[in-house]
Formats: C-alpha cells, sequence, structure tokens
C-alpha cells in the first residue's frame, strides 16, 4: 500500500510538471509586460551629494513617467555605520525639498516611486555625506511662540539667519514652558545610547548644545544639531517636577588650557550639577535651601544666595551646598544677623576674585542697601553696603545686569531703561523706548564683530505687539555710559526674553 501511493505521488508531480512547463512556454495565451512598464516609471540615477546639517537639501529627480495621483513617492537614507544600522525618512514628496535633520556622518540616499495599481516600484541610491551646521558664530535668541519656546539664529557675519530653528529646521515642537537658558559646551560632553541591538555606544569629547526652558529641557549635538537628550534623558533619576530657573557653566580651566566645563542647574530652587566625564545630571543637591535663580563664577565653587535661610553659599561642582566663610574661616552671617529681603543678585565680575553686588532691604532698620561682595574663592573677602532711597526706582526692577568695567547696575521698567550708581545711590533714565515696547533683556557682552573689531556692549532685547527687537549699545567711557542712539541690530518675530552670544 504504501508503493502505491508513492507511485501515485510521483505521477501526480510529473503531471503537474508538465503542466507547469506546458503552461509557460504557452506564451501566446498571456499579455507580458516588462516591469519598467508595469511600475509606469524609469528612474535616471542620483548624483553623489553633501550638504551641511540642518541645510534644505534640494533634488529634482531625474524620472519618466510616475506623475499624478497613481503614484506614491519616498525619500529615505540607511546609515552606512556598521552597528545600529538606521533608517530615517527624510520625505514623500516628488520632490526633496526638506532641512536635513541627520547626524554629520556618511549615509546612502534612497529614492523609491511606486504604482499604487499595482504596488510595483522603481528606485534608485546614491551616496549622501552630512557635514557639521554651519549654525555656529552669532546670536541665538530664545522666544516664546505659540505652544512654547524656539529660538532664532543670526549669523556673526550677517550672512545667515533662521527664525524658529527648532520647529523649521529641526522639525521638533516647541519646548514647553518660557525661555530660561542656553550654553554650548565645546568639545567636552559625553554621550551614552542604547542602540536597537540592545549594545550601548559611548561617544566621547561631543560639543553639546543645552537649551533649557521653565518646564523643558533638550541637549543637542553641537556640530549637527542632532538630538542627544530629551528632558527625562537629561537626569540620572528625573525630578517628581520641573521648574527651572537658572543653567551656568563654569569653564574656568579653560584658562589653564583643559577641555573640561562644570555644569549647574537650578530646579525648584535646588542645584543639579553635571562634570564633563558624566553627561546627565547629577541628584539634587542635598539640604533644606532655595537658590536665587543666579550663580557667580567664583572658580569651582560657585556663590549664590539662599533666600530660605538668608545665607550667601557656594555650590560644589558635586552638588553641595555650604554656608560661605569669611577669608577668616568663619561664617559669613552679614545677612542672616540683618534679616535682608533680597530681591536681586546681580553678578559683577567673576573668577579668581569674583564680584557681585545683593540688592536688599534690611529688617532691622528697614533701609534700602547695595551690598558689593568681593570674594577670594570660596571665602567672601569683604563686604561694603551703600544705602540709597527707599523711593528708588530699583524697587520695582525685575530686570537687572551690571557690566564688568563700571559700579553700575543697569535695570528695566516697562519701556525705560535706568542706571544705578552703586557708590552715590544715584538713579537715571539712559534710554526710553517707544510706547509700548517694553524691556525684557539686559546683559553684558563683549566679542569680536564680523570685522574683527572688539566690542564691549549692553544688549537689550524689547518687545511689541509686533514682535522683538535687540539693541547693542556700546559702553562709553568707565562710568557706565552707553550710546544709546542705535537702531535695532535685529528684529524677529514672537515674545524673546534670553539671548545667548556664541563666538568660535
Amino acid at each position: 500500500m504504501t508503493n502505491n501511493i508513492m507511485t501515485k505521488s510521483l505521477l501526480g508531480l510529473a503531471m503537474a510538471l508538465g503542466l507547469f512547463a506546458s503552461c509557460y512556454d504557452d506564451k501566446g495565451n498571456y499579455d507580458y509586460i516588462s516591469e519598467d512598464d508595469a511600475a509606469g516609471v524609469v528612474l535616471g540615477a542620483l548624483e553623489g551629494t553633501t550638504v551641511r546639517a540642518n541645510e534644505v537639501l534640494n533634488i529634482v529627480p531625474q524620472m519618466k513617467g510616475g506623475e499624478g495621483d497613481g503614484f506614491s513617492y519616498l525619500w529615505y537614507t540607511l546609515s552606512s555605520g556598521t552597528y545600529n544600522v538606521r533608517r530615517d525618512t527624510l520625505s514623500q514628496e516628488r520632490e526633496l525639498n526638506v532641512p536635513v535633520n541627520l547626524k554629520a556622518g556618511k549615509y546612502t540616499l534612497y529614492y523609491q516611486v511606486t504604482n499604487r495599481s499595482n504596488g510595483v516600484f522603481r528606485s534608485v541610491e546614491a551616496p549622501l555625506t552630512v557635514t557639521a551646521t554651519d549654525i555656529t558664530s552669532g546670536w541665538y535668541v530664545m522666544k516664546e511662540i505659540e505652544g512654547g519656546t524656539d529660538f532664532d539664529y543670526y549669523s556673526l557675519d550677517g550672512n545667515k539667519a533662521v527664525s524658529s530653528f527648532i520647529t523649521t529646521s529641526l522639525g521638533m515642537e516647541p519646548l514647553k514652558g518660557s525661555p530660561v537658558g542656553m550654553a554650548f559646551l565645546d568639545g567636552s560632553y559625553n554621550h551614552e545610547e542604547e542602540g536597537a541591538d540592545g549594545k550601548t555606544t559611548k561617544e566621547t569629547g561631543l560639543s553639546a548644545f543645552h537649551i533649557l526652558t521653565t518646564h523643558d529641557f533638550v541637549t543637542l549635538n553641537g556640530s549637527d544639531f542632532s538630538l542627544l537628550k530629551n528632558l527625562h534623558q537629561e537626569f540620572y533619576e528625573a525630578p517628581s517636577s520641573f521648574n527651572f530657573s537658572h543653567l551656568f557653566i563654569d569653564s574656568s580651566l579653560r584658562a589653564q588650557g583643559l577641555n573640561t566645563d562644570y555644569c549647574f542647574l537650578i530646579n525648584n530652587g535646588k542645584v543639579h550639577t553635571m562634570g564633563s566625564e558624566i553627561g546627565k545630571w547629577g541628584y539634587q543637591g542635598a539640604g533644606d535651601y532655595e537658590l536665587y535663580p543666579t550663580l557667580v563664577l567664583g572658580y569651582f565653587s560657585e556663590f549664590a544666595y539662599d533666600m530660605k535661610n538668608q545665607m550667601i553659599v557656594t555650590c560644589s561642582t558635586d552638588g553641595t551646598i555650604e554656608n560661605a566663610n569669611t577669608l577668616f574661616g568663619s561664617a559669613f552671617t552679614d545677612f542672616k544677623d540683618k534679616d535682608m529681603k533680597v530681591s536681586a543678585l546681580v553678578p559683577h565680575t567673576g573668577g579668581f576674585s569674583a564680584e557681585f553686588y545683593i540688592v536688599a532691604k534690611s529688617g532691622e532698620d528697614g533701609k534700602y542697601y547695595v551690598a558689593d561682595i568681593t570674594t577670594f574663592p570660596p571665602y567672601i573677602y569683604e563686604a561694603t553696603y551703600y544705602e540709597y532711597a527707599s523711593d528708588s526706582p530699583l524697587n520695582q526692577a525685575k530686570i537687572l545686569a551690571s557690566p564688568q568695567t563700571a559700579s553700575v547696575i543697569y535695570f528695566a521698567i516697562d519701556d525705560k531703561l535706568y542706571m544705578h550708581k552703586v557708590m552715590t545711590g544715584e538713579d537715571s533714565v539712559v534710554k526710553t523706548f517707544a510706547q509700548g515696547e517694553n524691556i525684557s533683556f539686559i546683559q553684558n557682552i563683549t566679542g569680536t564683530d564680523k570685522a574683527g573689531e572688539s566690542f564691549n556692549d549692553i544688549v537689550v532685547i524689547t518687545n511689541t505687539s509686533a514682535g522683538y527687537n535687540i539693541y547693542q549699545m556700546p559702553m562709553i567711557g568707565s562710568a557706565g555710559e552707553l550710546k544709546t542712539d542705535v537702531a535695532p541690530a535685529y528684529h524677529g518675530e514672537g515674545k524673546a526674553s534670553y539671548l545667548m552670544f556664541r563666538q568660535e
């Protein structure tokens, strides 16, 4: 019986093969078309391309046919690395015209056209090289837009401007919350990432770009602006709530030729730190304290003010918070003793001899003072108190800044820019802007302009119903005088309140 079944099976197989051969040879009974005809499109070759990260890549494909609603299009890349090969879709349009949001490196670019009626497709490929972004030296302006925070960029040479970079160039959603700060780390950032294969790769010596708002935080690769970390990836253990108020970078060791930065972050009044070998923010500094949202560079022992305990404190690179001591080893208790109500901490100079002002009202005599604090880090060297009038407009100020070259404090109330002379207590209006043009930012910024000339300016941001303006007012003389008859250097849409100047 077994032989019978085997014989029938072999016979059936032979008949099936014969039938298949007969059908295959009988071409006269069927219509045969080429795959190109079935696809309805013939593609020409793609040329290899090199593009800067975040630049718009425009390619008009060479093709015959393939037009209309009956076709779909796909542009994508595959990374050329051996590990963690990644596919990124660039566009689903017939022509490619998009910013290239890829890390610097080598890729293969693919273009595929599919006939929707039968699923037949044609594709071509070519090498694609992505180089570092040309968003480098210049002005970075954080602003509020619908849905959150973005930033505009203006190149130092004046040849490039990008509006709403996060949304238009990176294709990301605006960051949640209002602007707080930005910082670049130049070649001292380390980053770990787990690939699809479960392996962890570590990149060292990266440049990193931190962008911080009141409720959000991202870190981008400073070379190509690819995303390194989002909010919840920033911390070893994310805080239970986010209310960021300050971002601070100590790059003191660079003056000694070391490629090292230490970073400080204030969230809900508590400090977090990040060293160059970590790449993530550590746990909040222990203790019962609440920091005023400004740190003063004190050469690896930053100075701050503890509003809860009314003490000047030092913040070390490991996040330790300690009461500041005098040069002679005793605790500096002036503010505690006077029960001062501090309204502002204003950095004046930083480094080996950090100096800052504290604007306060004494709880003992009810008088108003600007305390001039000089240091020998990590110690308080001297505190000199200058009384000023109780009806001074300085008491209404929320936006303050001090230059390094004059003993004055600039401050803003609505559309007026004031100058307060610390030693005399004298207030004067430096400039009144147009009605409805209110000041949101003041900072003393130094650098080299596009012509190679050094500048020392007070930079002011104002906002109107039509957008923001940025003014660069050169300092003249040594008493804080400014050249104020200047036109806006930059203008943009949105409500701006923070500016960073970056010079490579």
